[in-house]
């Protein structure tokens, strides 16, 4: 099987992660993750419950049409793995499933914008065009 690694050589991070790539796979089975759906019991202590119970639960709380102020509260983020078409299909849920008018994005303009414009510009998309080393040499 082919072994996936970084190019020790690469002037910005020398073939490393950064600290997200290295460190999020440490979440998948720590300690305290939460698998279960919790609710809060009638002494205000979390409980696990089943995701039924939970679900009903939600949608009990957030009847948006006889609360429509509290419809905006509600929010949905996507993940930059979305195609367009299932990017618009989660605002499309979100405003009429949820009944929200916050806008809805997804990593893409947060990320892939920005990494377009320095692909652009610098003829690289990830990061940093130099070594982050480079700027306590900074002349300016």
């Amino acid at each position: 099987m082919p072994r996936v690694s970084g190019d020790p050589h690469f002037p910005v991070n020398n073939g490393q992660l950064c600290i997200k790539g290295w460190t999020s796979a440490a979440l998948l089975d720590h300690p305290q993750r939460i698998t279960t759906p919790q609710l809060r019991d009638a002494r205000g202590e979390w409980r696990d419950a089943e995701w039924t119970e939970a679900l009903d639960f939600v949608s009990r709380e957030d009847d948006c049409d006889s609360r429509a102020a509290q419809c905006d509260a509600n929010g949905v983020f996507g993940s930059g793995a979305l195609t367009n078409e299932k990017a618009y299909l989660l605002g499309k849920f979100a405003r009429v499933s949820l009944g929200t008018r916050t806008s809805t994005t997804t990593v893409g303009s947060a990320c892939r914008a920005p990494a377009a414009a320095q692909n652009r510009a610098f003829g690289l998309d990830r990061g940093l065009p130099f070594p982050v080393a480079d700027i306590e040499q900074a002349e300016v």
